[in-house]
Parts: C-alpha cells; structure tokens; sequence
C-alpha cells in the first residue's frame, strides 16, 4: 500500500507532500489543473520513461519518492534476493530526472536499474488510465491475473521447482558437454604429450643423479690413471709383488743355512701377504671405475632425453613429471565426463517429462479459470456501460509432446484476452481495439472478481470518461466495492465517482511570482462538499447542487 508520496519539481508542481489511505482515494480538479500529474509521477516509480520536458522549468532536479507499507512482505521474497536487497515491510521509492533527461532511481538507499524499478512498481503499482500503458495489455500479467482468479498458487509453486528441477540438470549436462568438447579438442595433442613422456618414463630426482654419476666419472678418469700406475708397480716386471716373491725365495734358500733367517723370511712372507692383499683392493676399484665409465654414454643420452622433456614441460624435473599426472587426470576426467553425459542425459529425461507433467496439470486448471473468468468478466462488463460485450480468453500452448522442452517457471501457457464490444464485429486481442477507458473498467471488472492483493495500490486515471447517468452510477458502486478490499486512486470527473468512500485530494493551479503552481490538497468533509457540488453545478453551486452532493456523500459513504 502507497502510504506517502513526495513530489519535486515535476511539470508544474514544485513541492508536493501527501498521505494516503488504505481505501480510496480520490482526486479531482478542473481539467488542466494538473490532476493527471500524480499519475505521471507514480507512472516514473514504475520504470516509465523519463524524459527532460517533465521537469520544472529551472529546476535541477525532479524527484519523486513513496512510501511503501507491505502487509506481506514474503510475497516479494525472490525479488529482494534476486536484487540483493534486505528484505522490508517498508519499501521507500525514488527517482530523479535532470534537464539533461537522465534518470537515476533506488529502493531504501540502494541504486537501482530502471528494469529492476519497473519489476518493482509493476507489483505494487497498477496504473489504468487514458494514456497509459496497461498492464492489462502484457501477456505475462493477462497470465498472472488468470492465475490470481484462479487461485493457482500452489500449481504455480509446483511448476517453479519442476522448472528450477529441469534447468539445474540441464545446466550440469551443458556443463559436462562443455568440457568435454573443450578436452576433445585438444585430446590427440595432449594424447602426443602423455606418449612423449610416458616413453621416457622420467622418475623424481633423476636427472640430479645422473649428474652426481658424470661428476664421479670424471673423476674416476683421474683416479683410473692412478690405478693403472699402481698397478703396474704392484704387477709389473720390476713390480713389488714380484720382488718380494723373489726375495722370499732367496730368504727361504738362507734360512735352510742360517736358522736365524727364519724370521726374516716370515716378515717378508707377512709383508707380501698385506701388500697382496692391498694389490686386490686397488684391482677391484680398478674394474669398478672401468664398469662405472661404461654407463657414462649411457647417462649422457638419458639426461639429454630428460632435457628434451624439461624444455617442452620444464623448466624442472618436477615440473615435467607434474604434467604427466595432468594429462592423465584429464584422459581419466574425460571418460568420467562421458559417464556424467549419459547420466545427466537420462535424468534431463525425466525432469523434462515432469515438468511436461506439471504443466499439462496447469494449463487443464487455467482452461476451468479461463471459462470462470471470462464469464464473470462479461457479466460484469455489461453492468459497468458494456450491455453487449463478450469477453474471453484463450491459451495458447505447445503440443503436449513438447511440453517439458517449452515450459518456463509459470508453465507453457500464454493468456490472450479477446474482446467483442459490439455484437457481429468479432473477437480480437483486448490491445488492438480497447480504448483507455474501456482497459480501466476492464480492469475494475478483473481486480473485483480476484482475490486482493493488498499491496498492490491500483490507480484509475479518468476511468469515467464519457459515462453518464445508470452507467457512471455503477461504475462508482464497483469502484467502491474494490476501495473497500483494496487500495485505489482514483482520478477523476465524475461526481459520483468523486463521491465515493474515502479520501478526497483537490488539485488546483495557483499563480505565484509570475509563475503557476500545481497545488494538491486534501479536502475536509465541508470542502469534499463544495468540491463535489461544484463538479455537479460548476464554480458556484446551487443549493439544489449542494443538496445533491450531500446526498451523493451520505448514499455512499
């Protein structure tokens, strides 16, 4: 419900500050007086277009800001999520527009797009006027009143999470499908890569000891020619090992002649033992460096493979054998990608032959509300100064076949109201040939046949235009009975209509300075009495008029 609006510097008002109330409220002026501003402004808090020209001539600014009071602030739960808003019960709207016509606008302090200020008034403003674009008019809200008449909450809900259900799996199948043609795309040359690698088969560390095995060779080079050396003064011709067996020899002969000698000789026999014993150890060194420099070609190729790998991988070891385990984790990622496919395919299936379910079971209860509506507005169209229109509504929807492909959130359906003013002419789409004021009492005729929606403030722009008499009479009875389950403005000519329960707001020019002003104010009970009288008599009504008006205010009141 509109609580407070607030008005800057717009076409001819200056300042504006005006409370309302819950039923109707009701706004009258002679014509020009600036009655159809109020309806300019609230038509800006529902994302209409702005433009330059609306703002006061020297003005820097216009702005218009409302206050909103939500009964049922659940109801717009989504949408404050959906736009990162705290969730309220009060709901504060502004825009401004600058000469330039640029426009800005925010909910409680946060910045807003216009397409997010429209999703906004759209549920809490419907305005139906002479010149404005209905809502009655959009096949998403010609959809949502059918399913308000309805009562089909609950299939609504239903039919949200079986969408919500069929796109969450749609989204995973994309997903699965989207990398396996980003892996299948490069599959042969990361296949290449797992190959080039795998052949080599590089181990952690490797390389660094393969380098330890070249710095030992080349030393073992050095170390060879020392050996050599030794060994020839341990095995050579003049070798210690032979000198020493011939001086063991010689020894052995003398000790047969000098006993005494025995012992030498057993020295040099201890002698020879060691240095054998010596002369052993410096050979197997000598053929364990001869078999260590055998495998030095053998080193020298596996580096210089491993170097190939760390230039294409590298720039390290680790870094190469790092790949090799990505690309197999990608060859192994695919194929349970393709797994993924075949199971998402198959639960995608399912969703979609649910969410085909689900709107079948939707569209068969709006064809049973569709009947119930259409009879009910064609009823109550012909009280309100339409004796001989027919009003229906068709749904148009895809085979049931393709149901679960085609349905939204809200289902498959699409709502096309048909509208037969005069008999004979035919039925055609209630865009094409309603005026502005039969889309009002359309409207009227729908918003008194739903369910209120009490936070949604409904705005009636001239409504009345060119009723007269029994007509206008029951349009204001209608009008009356919505005021009394829901908040309206009305905007508006007619006596009776301005006689109706509840607020009344007077819109008048006053010059000021040279200038003219807009000035609209809430009318007293005597001064609704004058205003009232002189719609019926003009600017100096008859007692007769006054007479009249009084009981106009007391019938209905």
């Amino acid at each position: 419900m509109l609580v407070e609006l607030q008005v800057r510097n717009l076409a001819l008002i200056e300042t504006l500050s005006l409370s309302f109330g819950p039923g109707a409220n009701v706004l009258t002026g002679e014509t020009g007086a600036g009655k159809s501003i109020l309806a300019g402004a609230l038509g800006l808090l529902r994302g209409g277009k702005a433009s330059a020209d609306m703002v006061r001539a020297g003005a820097g600014e216009l702005a218009v800001e409302a206050l909103f009071a939500l009964s049922g602030p659940e109801t717009f739960e989504g949408l404050f999520a959906a736009q990162g808003i705290n969730p309220s019960d009060e709901i504060i709207l502004k825009r401004t527009v600058l000469p330039s016509g640029r426009s800005r606008a925010w909910l409680n302090g946060s910045l807003l797009t216009v397409a997010q200020l429209s999703q906004w008034g759209e549920e809490l403003l419907a305005l139906s006027g002479q010149h404005d674009q209905q809502s009655l008019l959009n096949p998403a809200r010609q959809l949502d009143f059918l399913d308000a008449f309805g009562g089909l909450g609950p299939l609504l809900k239903e039919m949200a999470e079986l969408h919500r259900a069929r796109e969450a799996v749609r989204l995973q199948l994309a997903a699965a499908e989207a990398e396996i043609n980003e892996l299948q795309d490069r599959k042969d040359f990361h296949d290449f890569q797992l190959a080039e690698i795998k052949r080599v088969n590089p181990q952690p560390g490797e390389d660094d000891d393969l380098m330890a095995l070249k710095a030992r060779a080349k030393e073992g080079a050095r170390l060879s020619g020392l050996l050599d050396e030794a060994m020839r003064h341990f095995y050579g011709d003049d070798g210690v090992l032979g000198r020493l067996d011939r001086l063991a020899s010689l020894l052995d002969k003398a000790s047969a002649v000098e006993v005494s000698l025995a012992r030498a000789l057993e020295g040099v026999r201890e002698g020879a033992g060691a240095l054998g014993d010596a002369a052993r150890d410096v050979k197997d060194a000598h053929r364990s460096i001869g078999k260590d420099s055998g495998g030095l070609d053998e080193a020298d190729a596996r580096l210089s493979s491993l170097a190939r790998l760390k230039r294409k991988y590298g720039p390290t070891l680790e870094n190469v054998i790092s790949r090799f385990e990505e690309l197999k984790g990608e060859k192994a990622r695919l194929e349970t990608l393709d797994l993924d496919r075949q199971t998402f395919s198959k639960r995608l299936a399912l969703a979609v032959k649910a969410a085909g379910e689900g709107a079948s079971r939707l569209h068969a209860a709006r064809l049973k509300a569709a009947a119930a509506l259409s009879r009910e507005l064609t009823g109550t169209l012909g009280s309100l100064g339409f004796p001989k229109v027919e009003l229906k509504i068709e749904l148009e929807a895809p085979e049931e076949a393709a149901m679960g492909s085609a349905c939204g959130a809200k289902g498959a359906d699409q709502a096309v109201f048909l509208f037969c003013p005069n008999p004979g002419e035919g039925f055609k789409p209630l865009s094409r040939i309603a005026s502005g004021g039969e889309l009002s009492r359309v409207m009227l005729a729908l918003k008194t046949a739903q369910e209120p929606n009490s936070d949604q403030s409904l705005v009636f722009d001239e409504i009345d235009s060119g009723l007269s008499g029994n007509t206008a009479g029951k349009v204001a009875a209608k009008m009356a009975e919505l005021a009394s389950r829901q908040q309206v403005f009305v905007i508006t000519h007619q006596p009776l209509m301005a006689a109706i329960p509840g607020k009344h707001f007077l819109a008048e020019k006053s010059p000021d300075g040279g200038r003219t002003h807009t000035v609209i104010t809430e009318l007293a009970p005597d001064q609704r009495l004058q205003e009232v009288a002189r719609m019926l008599d003009g600017s100096q009504p008859s007692p007769q008029a006054l007479a009249l008006s009084k009981r106009l205010l007391g019938e209905v009141s």
